[in-house]
């Protein structure tokens, strides 16, 4: 396939997924205006999706996927990574107010602000998280906030940008979903092989394009009128202040239809969608019988669900708006079509008729229109939105990502990987890394020894599953599961340790008297940091040692100097040797060591003695345990 180069700076593929349609763009940005350079439009070809939630993964990917391969075969271009909205099924918003001091001598930059809306999010989620009615229940997931107002030390401003001051402020409404609901959404994207770029919702994207900036003085209201969901929002004072939805939309009417006419869901669909053309309508009902009914039969049919639905949207847009109507109600969505729905929405809020209008993509201003007029009414008008908040919000916007079972929100900087999300997190580094365990250090039989502590475990990572990294990049919607490093145990021994070691280069050669510190003791005494570890084998070794001594002390003196000491009552006479020390009587005195239990005591002259000291004649020696 011959690839379209364009560049990912400026052109954005959005996708609106909702109840009974999809539809996909392929839009670019240049010069303020917009541009559509392929859209495609699949209809479910079963109920896939009930009021704006998927409950059939495998049948919404399939319409996925043939969207994106229409839109790739049109551009010649592989698509990789898209921008999409939920409806607001389940929606919570959070109202909120955050300040942050600064230095007061450098100018405010847009990152400043965006850490700004960030604390804002993330406080507005822990009071969701806080709030008592959600304790036990599902994690919330933020798809979209909006700034109702920026302060300058307190003082109300409309952009913080480029301003000095000592203390910033934002006011933001942030919108929840649960998890599962975007879970769903990731879902579908993973199997058509496709990664989020950007998701908002519905309503915001809407309101992107129907309800500018400029007109947000105004107090206005947005109905986004679909197959399963009505997304309202409502906007004044230059910002947006609420959002709502109903769970009711165009399939509460097309259920009428099935009913009423005893045709199939698909068929009944196709009724509603002739209503506004408002001529008589021919179908096949389930025995195959062909009827003709007019548009005003059917409207009569469903009065009802019209009547309920208008009842609805209106009661909402009244509980968002302080229970005043708004100047002018914005109507958008496939389901705003359907005849006289405007007519009762416009009665009920006692406005007149020409302030409760439906908007199509001809009335977005920056928009080059297509010759074509393809999806060119009010339901091609949200997908235009997404695109352009995705384009807007380019490399800016906040990502929800969940650590370790927690949901964060983050300010997605570019290439963002698990370091600097955890960094953001304020995550302990110690953590990550771990600490080996203390060295032992001590000496044996005069040398140096150390016994190297344990190696600490480094922290274990997961990205969605696989196994991954630190400088690992992650986006919108990862799972990242941190198994925290485990510290090393600090080196310990105890004397048999060193023993046993020894014993293996010393087979048959009896048991040696242990020492530490001077002292004889067992062989499960543990060794301390600094400790003087003697391990002398007496039976044998200090023997031959011994008569080695005796032999070279015979060269020097033939006679030697004989020295009578008693060791428990028993009179033992030492001979060979100028000089003697304590450890020599083992080799004329017969003591079973095997036989110790405890702590080996010995006194020279009623005092407590070492092995090295030097011996006089007539010492009394006690050895006792």
């Amino acid at each position: 396939m011959a690839k379209v180069i364009f560049d990912e700076n400026n052109t954005i593929f959005a996708l609106d997924i909702g109840t009974r349609t999809v539809i996909g763009v392929v839009a670019t940005f240049v010069d303020g205006n917009i541009k559509v350079l392929a859209q495609s439009m699949v209809e479910h070809q079963s109920r896939a999706m009930l009021s704006g939630q998927i409950h059939d993964i495998p049948k919404v990917a399939q319409a996925v996927q043939k969207v994106k391969e229409q839109l790739e075969k049109k551009l010649k271009v592989k698509l990789h990574k898209v921008a999409i909205a939920a409806a607001g099924r389940s929606l919570k918003t959070i109202r909120c107010r955050v300040d942050q001091e600064t230095t007061g001598e450098l100018e405010i930059d847009q990152m400043q602000i965006n850490a700004l809306e960030l604390l804002g999010v993330q406080r507005a989620q822990d009071s969701l998280e806080q709030d008592a009615s959600q304790v036990g229940k599902e994690k919330y997931y933020c798809v979209g906030h909006s700034v109702i107002g920026y302060y300058l030390d307190d003082f109300p401003i409309n952009n913080l940008e480029g301003h000095r001051g000592k203390k910033i402020g934002a006011e933001v409404l942030a919108t929840f979903l649960p998890v599962s609901v975007i879970n769903s959404l990731h879902a579908v994207l993973a199997r058509v092989g496709l990664e989020q770029l950007y998701l908002t919702l519905e309503p915001i994207a809407a309101c992107e394009v129907v309800i500018p900036e400029q007109l947000r003085l105004l107090n206005l209201a947005l109905v986004d009128v679909g197959a399963g969901t009505s997304d309202i929002a409502i906007a004044k004072d230059g910002t947006i202040t609420a959002y709502g939805m109903v769970p009711l939309a165009g399939d509460g009417i097309t259920e009428l239809i099935v009913e009423g006419l005893m045709v199939d869901f698909l068929t009944a669909e196709s009724i509603k969608r002739q209503l506004y053309l408002g001529k008589d309508i021919h179908f096949q009902d389930v025995l195959g019988v062909s009827m003709t009914v007019s548009c005003e039969q059917v409207l009569q049919l469903v009065e009802p669900a019209l009547e309920k639905l208008a009842q609805e949207i209106t009661q909402n847009i009244l509980e968002l708006n302080g229970q005043i109507p708004p100047k002018s109600v914005m109507c958008v969505g496939g389901g705003s079509q359907i005849p006289t729905l405007v007519e009762r929405i416009a009665r009920k809020l006692n406005l007149v008729q020409q302030r409760v209008v439906i908007r199509n993509r001809s009335n977005i201003n920056c928009l080059i229109q297509d010759k074509k007029k393809a999806l060119s009414g009010p339901d091609g008008v949200t997908v235009i939105g997404i695109a352009t908040l995705a384009y807007k919000k380019l490399g800016q916007n906040f990502v929800t990502v969940s650590v370790n079972g927690q949901c964060f929100t983050l300010f997605n900087r570019n290439r963002l990987n698990v370091l600097q999300a955890l960094g953001m997190l304020e995550f302990n580094p110690r953590e990550l890394l771990g600490q080996n365990g203390k060295d032992l250090h001590f000496t044996l039989n005069g040398k140096p020894k150390t016994i190297f502590g344990e190696l600490a475990k480094p922290a274990k990572i997961t990205v969605n599953g696989h196994p991954a990294n630190l400088q690992t990049l992650i986006k919108d919607g990862d799972v990242i599961l941190v198994e925290k490093a485990v510290n090393g145990r600090d080196a310990a021994a105890l004397v048999e340790d060193i023993l046993a070691e020894m014993m293996e280069q010393r087979k048959g050669q009896g048991m040696p008297i242990l020492t530490l510190n001077g002292e004889v003791v067992a062989a499960k005494t543990p060794i301390s940091p600094g400790d003087s570890l003697e391990i002398v084998w007496w039976e044998r070794a200090e023997v031959a040692a011994a008569k080695e001594d005796i032999t070279e002390e015979k060269q020097e003196s033939p006679q030697g100097i004989p020295l009578e000491v008693t060791v428990n009552g028993i009179n033992i006479k030492m001979e060979g040797k100028r000089e003697y020390i304590l450890i020599d009587i083992f080799n004329y005195y017969d003591l079973d060591i095997t036989s110790f239990s405890g702590q080996v005591k010995i006194k020279r002259n009623g005092n407590d003695a070492e092995y090295t000291e030097v011996l006089q004649n007539g010492d009394n020696i006690e050895i006792s345990f």
